[in-house]
């Protein structure tokens, strides 16, 4: 009995290892970045774009500008969505919901939505135009990857101060 043990524990053993090293070598054979990364880690995301699409100061600055000024219109728009969905919620839990005010907060927050997809398109459009077509190439190819790739460029104290999600899993 001891004996199959270890021979199943050895199998696990050379399993893992061998998945390992597989994953490694993929990495390092087929990806696109130098495995392991090479360079100073960037320090958010703004630094990592920077270095991944290796813009020019002159770049970074326009582009910094620009998002800077497009924060500034965001934010209003994503706070008002916040209370839209709050209103929405608080109407929805009301012992007897009104759908005609449902309905018309689901219309402004789509129109909430719209606006701010409006918005995020200008935003890439005249982004774009500040690249290199070798940089557009690599800067959509992050969008492409997924999320969390080029991070999360929203303003990081937008939300300090406002109440977390509910976490409705079990036991919390």
């Amino acid at each position: 009995m001891k004996k199959n043990l270890l021979i199943l524990f050895l199998v696990l053993l050379t399993i893992v290892n061998v998945v390992a090293l597989a994953t490694i070598a993929y990495h390092r054979f087929h990806a696109d970045r130098p495995f392991p990364p090479t360079g100073p880690p960037p320090e958010g995301p703004r630094d990592f774009i920077k270095q991944e699409l290796g813009l020019t100061d002159e770049q970074a600055g326009e582009i910094e500008a620009h998002f800077e000024r497009f924060r500034m219109e965001m934010d209003p728009i994503l706070d008002s969505l916040e209370v839209k969905r709050g209103e929405l919620m608080d109407e929805i839990s009301a012992d007897e919901p009104s759908q005609d005010k449902l309905d018309h907060l689901a219309e402004e927050m789509g129109s909430l939505q719209a606006k701010l997809q409006k918005m995020t398109i200008e935003h890439l459009l005249k982004g774009k135009s500040l690249l290199t077509p070798e940089q557009q190439k690599k800067f959509f190819s992050l969008f492409k990857e997924g999320p969390g790739r080029a991070g999360d460029l929203r303003d990081p104290g937008r939300m300090e101060g406002r109440p977390r999600k509910p976490d409705f899993s079990e036991g919390k």
